[in-house]
């Protein structure tokens, strides 16, 4: 299938196939001609990768993962599950930088507040 199709079957532009190709995301495809020639694998590989960045992960680690599934043709669910698993405590880690922000951004209130009379 040409890009065209890739980009319609998975919601994807021309441009990010092209990206995700040029950092080997995706394998290079075979070549009709000028044109790329995209197969079912691709149509996976690409789903899996705006699934991927829709929960917040960056291309970068989605390397072993998509190179995995493109040269075994099977989905490799440990290291899935492992990058879940890191990607959860990430957001721990983010949750509880912010829940301490805004903590000390009430007691910045306050004591703003104490100190000018407002409060």
């Amino acid at each position: 299938m040409y890009i065209g199709k890739l980009a319609a079957l998975t919601g994807a532009t021309r441009k990010a196939i092209r990206h995700y190709e040029s950092i080997g995301l995706i394998p290079s495809p075979q070549r009709k001609g000028n044109y790329r020639i995209y197969t079912m694998l691709d149509v996976h590989l690409v789903k899996m990768i705006r699934r991927a960045q829709s929960v917040g992960f960056s291309l970068a680690e989605l390397n072993e993962l998509t190179a995995t599934k493109a040269s075994t043709g099977s989905f490799p669910i440990g290291i899935a599950n492992q990058l879940i698993a890191e990607k959860q405590i990430q957001l721990q880690q983010q949750k509880l930088t912010i829940e301490t922000a805004e903590q000390n951004l009430v007691i910045l209130y306050k004591e703003l507040n104490e100190l000018y009379g407002l409060g």
